[in-house]
């Protein structure tokens, strides 16, 4: 093997035993970048993902590039760095020499580089001979893929040499010709299996897959004639499926049809009893009128007895009381009723008069009542009160509520201004209760803006504080003037300094009108200086973590020095007292006591003082509260008492009434006397006799009303009832004329109404138009149901084009009636004829192959047993079985295999049942129903979704693929000294340890190996002899010495050509039984060394 710049090779020759080659080297050492280089020209394959590095790690991505270019490391920013940085050539070439003539060739590939892009050029090349004697290599550099094709022209003929780019190309050559004939599908992929042979494949499944290959079974022709048929019954089942849909269709329209009868004949019973009825009505009105007409006649006479012995008894009563009035008792109860109006108004007087004076007296317990009023009040309780009293009061009164609704204004103003503090106390309480300080709202806005603004400029969060929350106070001796002395300054925002002057600007564009009381620090401009802190100054009170915050604090309060007398406060520039006296400018001052109570928000104890603060000023706030809405109330009730707002006239009006009262109930005594003094003589019994006579003169009247309303009654009934014969008479001859009579039908009503005794034509009526909508009722739930079936039958058959909510059921009858008559005899003459084809095809192109194959392949498990048992391994021996499937699939088994399969289809009859079986011999008398079922899998789905029609093509290739019908395995076998122990070993492998474990499946492996290379081919058959390379990486691992000497000896027996790759701490297993070592070593990780060692060289080596 020739490999110039692969990997962390630049130039070297490896050259291997004819039997056992050993690789060996600690981890990464560079044993896989050998055999990768081997098998991308074994393969003709140069993109390698599927097979690079794989023995090391499933999961390796290593590409073609890596290797190429010789990558050493990969940063920490993905950055690749390589060993090959200028644009360089590689090539990759296997000496191949034939054992027998001793004759070789050469198969290699060729890259050219370019580092910039990383883009490969490549050439894959044969030529005949040995490897070149420059080693493919010119002035120190390897050959370029230019330089390789025009050295093979030079040298060779065109037949002694071949090159392309084309990798399936040349590896169809590679296969076809240079490697002897070997499998292009199954030889790459048993030889990537074979490096990192992981032993996670099922024994079974591998015997399956790498000894008994699957063979191409054309079913084409049988699964066209299959399908025909197949198309054709289905036409058979479809039509016979249709048939009975459509007389599921036609037999629920005769229910349909049925409603539809009875309906009919109960609208006729409706309507004859309707015409009926009206007949009934038509008599009766006509019976009533006449019957109404002689009671108004007789009503008539009555009214004129009652009016004339009405005015008899008018008369009679006019005279009584002529005598009545002679003797003036009359006038005299006109004075009566008189009077009683007059008093009855005069009590009224009083009454008002009584309630005012008692609302009055409220004013005289008020303190605000001067004794005046309460005099002019007592006067008016007595009725004492003159006129100008009267207005007196009036005005005391009116001035009283002024001056009442005028102290309530003020305490009013009182009242909404402490209510005002108490809810922004309650606001502000609600905010500190959820850890929020009651910061200026148009501040709180600032901060806000200025910290999306920031944001949005520095492509993340910015921190935007209020001073305040930055500092803490550590002696609450001088917290006091630590917030008083800040004032607004501890509201001021403040950021980091890189961000202060993007926050200036931000703030200089703000509305100067909101924000005219915020303020932004310049902390950049702060940090920029150092401020000297005075000893004693009041910034040693307060603390900042930040060191902008604390520069800022040293500026402010670095000067401002803590004083305790007035003494001290003059002997400094600035000073404070803890009582927040300030002395600054030669003056001295009391600090606004808002600063550090109110806006007090310094450290995070001052939610909790501020609280306090609110809670005491709360209570205070209610103290004061209470007894000025009592007063309120009190001022309330005044406004609401008696103010004597009507005229003075009405009151005057009402005392003038108050006056008259006793002389007018003089009068009205006088006149009761005179009165009675009349009735005590004649007069109450003429009285007596008039009333009576009135009595009976109302009640005549009372009966006469009665008679003459009844009379208007029975006219006005006269009257709708001619009009309703009229109109009765007009619909019944409508209706006569319209109502089409039906003899048969009109006896049937005649008899129904013979068996009711006094039939009462309407609630018959209503009986039948109950029916009639019962029968309508079923009918529409019957066409509905129709309609629902016919729409189900489009739906298997939308090519008929019908109406599924039509009324007849036409198409559909006829449609029934043609397919019953017409296509069913014909499809089964057809399908007789494809029954006959498919049965003859689906012999000859499917199940003998299938028998042919499964012989084969027990020819083939013979051959291979013969080879196997010829070989010791170890004290075991192994040999394939193949049996029948013990799964479900193996019911198909002796359906294939028996001598009894023949078809003879002239047999073969028209009847549905008979062309399903296909088969009527012998074998079909066994195997019929197997057959049947078995050609349903190669007929396609009709109307199926691509799901459906994904899975039956899976089951089509998997029945047609004979090793579905076998099962596979190896049986073991133990020779001791007594006795032959045979084990299945399917069964067995998971319940051996590792080393006895691995042994079948590296029989097994090479078996398939043996196989590929075609051991047992004849010589005659061979065009050329094929190689007998095996790369087992990592191999024998769980296996002892004694183990791994054994399958040596095996690989040895059947004349392999074996590179075995293991690391350094497996190397004892392998060194007695390896013919040739490779030990790699790469310490730098840039650089792979390898050193070659025969095994009688190497012994010497470990006995030095």
């Amino acid at each position: 093997m020739c490999l110039n710049n692969w990997h962390y090779i630049d130039r070297k020759i490896l050259s291997f035993n004819q039997e056992i080659n050993f690789f060996t080297g600690h981890s990464g050492s560079g044993k896989s970048t050998i055999i990768d280089a081997m098998q991308i020209v074994l393969y003709a394959n140069t993109d390698g993902r599927g097979f690079f590095n794989k023995a090391a790690a499933d999961d390796s991505d290593r590409s073609l590039i890596e290797y190429l270019r010789g990558m050493i490391n990969i940063g920490d920013d993905n950055e690749f760095s390589y060993l090959r940085n200028e644009n360089f050539s590689s090539t990759i070439v296997l000496e191949l020499t034939r054992t027998d003539t001793l004759e070789c060739q050469c198969v290699g590939v060729a890259f050219d580089v370019d580092t910039s892009t990383n883009e490969i050029s490549r050439v894959f090349f044969w030529h005949d001979g040995p490897l070149l004697e420059h080693d493919y290599r010119i002035k120190h550099r390897s050959m370029s893929v230019s330089e390789i094709k025009t050295e093979l022209q030079q040298r060779f003929t065109k037949e002694e040499c071949f090159y392309t780019s084309h990798n399936e190309r040349f590896r169809r050559q590679l296969y076809d010709v240079y490697l002897g004939g070997l499998d292009m599908e199954k030889f790459p992929l048993l030889f990537k299996r074979a490096i990192p042979f992981k032993m996670n494949i099922k024994l079974e499944d591998f015997v399956k897959e790498y000894i008994c290959m699957e063979q191409d079974i054309h079913i084409e022709d049988m699964q066209e004639s299959v399908m025909q048929y197949g198309r054709m019954r289905k036409k058979i089942e479809d039509t016979c499926k249709e048939i009975e849909e459509l007389k599921e269709i036609q037999a629920l329209y005769q229910k349909v049809c049925e409603k539809e009868q009875e309906r009919k004949k109960y609208s006729y019973f409706t309507d004859k009893l309707d015409i009926l009825q009206l007949k009934e009505r038509v008599v009766t009105l006509q019976n009533k009128v006449i019957l109404y007409t002689q009671d108004i006649t007789g009503q008539k006479e009555q009214i004129g007895v009652l009016d004339r012995e009405i005015e008899e008894l008018g008369k009679t009563g006019d005279e009584v009381l002529k005598h009545i009035s002679a003797t003036g008792y009359e006038e005299l109860k006109q004075q009566l009723i008189s009077i009683n109006e007059l008093l009855e108004r005069m009590g009224k007087s009083k009454a008002r008069w009584d309630q005012t004076g008692l609302r009055l007296k409220e004013w005289i317990d008020h303190d605000m009542t001067s004794n005046s009023v309460i005099w002019d009040i007592e006067k008016f309780i007595k009725y004492e009160i003159s006129e100008v009293e009267l207005h007196h009061l009036q005005a005391s009164i009116r001035d009283l509520q002024t001056e009442v609704t005028e102290q309530k204004q003020d305490l009013d103003i009182d009242i909404r201004a402490l209510k005002t503090e108490q809810k922004k106390i309650l606001e502000e309480l609600k905010d500190l209760h959820h850890g929020r300080k009651s910061y200026p709202k148009e501040l709180q806005d600032a901060r806000q803006q200025l910290a999306y603004q920031l944001c949005e400029k520095a492509g993340k969060p910015v921190k935007v504080d209020i001073l305040a929350d930055l500092l803490d106070i550590r002696d609450e001796k001088w917290r006091n003037a630590v917030e008083g002395y800040m004032g607004n300054h501890k509201l001021a925002i403040i950021v980091e300094p890189s961000f202060s002057k993007d926050a200036m600007e931000i703030y200089r564009s703000m509305d100067k009108k909101k924000y005219y009381q915020v303020a932004v620090l310049d902390t950049e401009k702060i940090m920029q200086k150092e401020f000297r802190v005075k000893k004693g100054s009041l910034a040693e009170e307060v603390s900042a973590k930040e060191g902008h915050v604390r520069a800022y604090i040293n500026f402010l309060l670095g000067n401002v020095m803590k004083c305790s007398s007035v003494e001290e406060l003059r002997e400094s520039s600035i000073g404070i007292t803890p009582e927040c006296i300030l002395y600054q400018g030669f003056k001295l001052q009391h600090i606004n006591p808002d600063n550090y109570t109110r806006w007090a928000y310094i450290g995070a104890d001052s939610l909790r003082r501020r609280m306090k603060q609110l809670n005491k000023r709360s209570q205070e706030l209610v103290k004061e509260l209470d007894p000025r809405l009592e007063t309120r109330k009190s001022y309330d009730k005044m406004l609401g008492m008696e103010s004597l707002s009507n005229d003075a006239a009405d009151y005057l009006d009402w005392l003038a009434d108050i006056r008259d009262c006793k002389a007018k109930e003089k009068s009205k005594k006088d006149l009761e006397l005179r009165i009675q003094k009349l009735r005590d003589k004649d007069i109450a019994s003429l009285e007596k006799n008039r009333n009576e006579l009135l009595k009976l003169q109302k009640e005549k009247r009372r009966w006469r009303e009665s008679i003459q309303k009844a009379m208007w009654k029975k006219q006005e009934e006269i009257i709708e009832g001619k009009r309703l014969h009229l109109n009765l008479g007009e619909e019944l001859t409508q209706k006569e004329k319209k109502f089409p009579s039906d003899p048969a039908m009109d006896e049937e009503v005649q008899e129904y109404l013979k068996k009711k005794t006094n039939p009462n034509f309407e609630k018959l009526r209503d009986y039948f138009t109950g029916q009639v909508n019962a029968a309508l009722r079923g009918q529409d739930e019957f066409f509905r149901d129709l309609c629902a079936l016919r729409h189900q039958y489009l739906l298997h058959y939308p090519a008929r084009g019908f109406a599924h909510d039509k009324a007849d059921n036409r198409e559909y009858d006829e449609l029934l009636e043609r397919l019953k008559c017409d296509n069913l005899p014909k499809y089964m003459e057809i399908a007789g004829e494809r029954a006959r084809l498919a049965t003859r095809e689906f012999k000859n192109d499917f199940m003998l192959k299938i028998r042919s194959a499964i012989v084969e392949a027990m020819q083939r498990k013979d051959e291979l047993n013969r080879i196997i048992s010829r070989l010791d391994f170890g004290k075991d021996k192994y040999q394939f079985i193949f049996a029948k499937n013990k799964g479900p699939d193996g019911r198909f088994y002796d359906m294939f295999m028996d001598d009894s399969l023949e078809i003879n289809p002239s047999d073969l009859s028209l009847s549905m049942e008979n062309q399903m079986n296909l088969f009527t011999i012998a074998h079909e008398s066994h195997y019929g129903e197997l057959i049947s079922e078995l050609i349903s899998i190669f007929i396609p789905p009709e109307n199926a979704t691509p799901e459906e029609m994904e899975e039956a093509k899976r089951n089509m290739h998997k029945y047609a693929d004979y090793r579905t019908y076998l099962s596979f395995d190896m049986q073991q076998t133990i020779q001791s000294e007594n006795e032959t122990i045979k084990i299945h070993l399917s069964r067995m492998l998971k319940k051996n340890s590792g080393g006895e474990g691995q042994n079948p499946l590296y029989v097994a492996l090479l078996a398939s190996f043996a196989q590929a290379y075609r051991f047992n081919l004849p010589p005659k058959l061979q065009r050329n002899p094929t190689i007998r390379l095996v790369i087992l990486d990592e191999a024998f691992s769980k296996m002892d010495g004694e183990k791994v000497a054994s399958c040596i000896k095996l690989i040895r027996d059947l004349g392999f050509q074996v590179i075995i790759s293991a690391t350094n701490d497996k190397m004892q297993n392998y060194l007695e039984n390896v013919d040739k070592t490779f030990v790699f070593a790469n310490p730098n990780k840039k650089s792979i060394s390898i050193q070659e060692f025969e095994r009688v060289e190497f012994r010497q080596l470990s006995g030095e």
